[in-house]
């Protein structure tokens, strides 16, 4: 575990590094296709007036560029661009140990509110619709109240409903089902996050939560989701994330948070 988290921490250091780097060609990139695809859209008066005072007409050059797939081409720079934004903001997120904000949260309620951000995720919706796997929720009635910080716990939370969501779509899972159970242990809160996926095998398992670690196919991941989920579980909150799987057997992973109110200096 130790092993574990010194490296997840250098790598962290060499991210930010990266991320600052990479950050300023590619707003380049993207502010630049943004721009061509506005000053070509002949609803804006700016461009009908401008391309009327050299005579020339807007939707004849638009169904040109179309023809010659050019605005496919610049589309597709736009969202890779905004994939690999996404990309340096987890790289940053991974990096950087921001300030906590520790409060005591409605376990029940918070986990109703992750579940609602991963029927609505965009980016989720378009590989796999949320709302066909069946959520069965096993609450521990006697569990209410965490202290913890509830923006980081509930990324988290989101970031595994998203993985075992991807794997289950991934593998053609036939009727899909997550379960979210909570239990008080002996000084600490488990939340566990349990599929019946494809599982992983153990060459997988030991580099689950390893930074940039993915088994997805190129572009369908940045491989830093449950890298972060870790940084998070277990820096932020002195807690431990761990993860029990077999191959055909589904996966469950396990989120283990002090039960006591005092945060993490």
């Amino acid at each position: 575990m130790m092993v574990q988290t010194e490296k997840m921490l250098s790598v962290g250091g060499l991210a930010a590094g990266m991320a600052h780097e990479i950050n300023n060609p590619l707003g380049v990139i993207m502010q630049g296709s943004q721009k061509i695809l506005r000053r070509i859209d002949p609803d804006m008066p700016q461009n009908r007036e401008a391309a009327a005072a050299i005579d020339a007409d807007l939707h004849r050059i638009n169904r040109y560029l179309a023809e010659r797939g050019i605005l496919h081409f610049l589309e597709g720079i736009r969202e890779a661009g905004a994939r690999a934004a996404k990309i340096v903001a987890d790289m940053l997120s991974f990096s950087r140990r921001s300030e906590s904000h520790f409060a005591l949260v409605d376990l029940e309620e918070m986990l109703e509110t992750v579940l609602r951000l991963a029927a609505s995720d965009y980016d989720l919706k378009k590989k796999y619709d949320f709302r066909r796997i069946t959520i069965e929720r096993d609450y521990d009635p006697a569990l209410r109240l965490m202290y913890c910080d509830k923006t980081e716990i509930e990324q988290v939370i989101l970031n595994l409903l998203k993985n075992a969501a991807q794997a289950m779509a991934d593998d053609g899972t036939p009727s899909p089902t997550i379960v979210l159970r909570t239990r008080r242990e002996p000084d600490t809160v488990l939340l566990e996050v349990i599929d019946n996926g494809p599982g992983m095998d153990q060459k997988t398992l030991n580099r689950i939560f390893e930074p940039f670690f993915t088994t997805k196919e190129v572009g369908a991941g940045t491989g830093l989701g449950l890298s972060v989920s870790y940084f998070i579980v277990t820096e932020q909150h002195n807690g431990r994330l761990s993860v029990t799987s077999k191959p055909g057997q589904g996966a469950c992973f396990s989120i283990r948070l002090p039960s006591n109110r005092e945060a993490p200096p």
